[in-house]
């Protein structure tokens, strides 16, 4: 492994580190109104597209981390929606 992609893995691992503490958070707390449901949507649509771009482009780092956060925020849209129906 190269210093380029060794540069793309380790920036993917901690852009994937982002929504975690605060996803932590939300099911410790079960508190989730503080948590904007349009950064979590533009998070989604922006990581769908850097995901479609890793794919086109065979950029593994970028398919993981686009791949991972869609993972995290389509789980804390759906925690969200939960909790605040309730």
């Amino acid at each position: 492994m190269g210093f380029t992609e060794f540069t793309g893995w380790a920036a993917s691992i901690i852009t994937s580190m982002i929504f975690l503490p605060q996803l932590f958070k939300a099911f410790r707390t079960r508190q989730t109104h503080d948590i904007s449901m349009w950064m979590l949507l533009l998070s989604l649509v922006a990581n769908f597209l850097w995901l479609l771009n890793g794919t086109l482009t065979e950029n593994h780092p970028l398919m993981a981390s686009g791949g991972f956060i869609i993972l995290v925020s389509l789980t804390l849209i759906v925690f969200k929606y939960w909790n605040e129906k309730s």
